[in-house]
């Protein structure tokens, strides 16, 4: 497996930890073209860790932020969903549970 590498610089190093990251404002850069995992970017502020940002091949990546209400977003380009991560049933496993039933072939159990 290989190693995980350092990122070259912050993406944030303060803010609010109760509004969420926008995962528009963390697009992947448009001249990448890796397959793949691109970076997996650890954003840490005063408090700690902040939040995670795994860049997918290369206009796709996965933002999961902390604090008091953490919160999971999915982007491709210029789209995407922020869903609360905090409770259940809340917004990302009633996305979980929306996607199961309408694609089932895409379920994992």
């Amino acid at each position: 497996m290989k190693k995980p590498t350092k990122p070259t610089k912050p993406i944030r190093t303060t803010r609010n930890p109760l509004v969420p990251l926008s995962p528009f404002q963390l697009a992947p850069s448009p001249s990448s073209t890796a397959p793949g995992i691109l970076s997996a970017d650890v954003v840490k502020g005063k408090g700690g860790i902040e939040a995670v940002v795994v860049r997918l091949a290369p206009h796709h990546l996965v933002v999961i932020t902390g604090g008091a209400k953490p919160t999971v977003s999915l982007a491709c380009t210029h789209h995407g969903f922020v869903a609360e991560a905090y409770e259940l049933n809340g917004q990302l496993e009633q996305v979980i549970n929306h996607v199961r039933k309408h694609f089932p072939e895409l379920r994992v159990d």
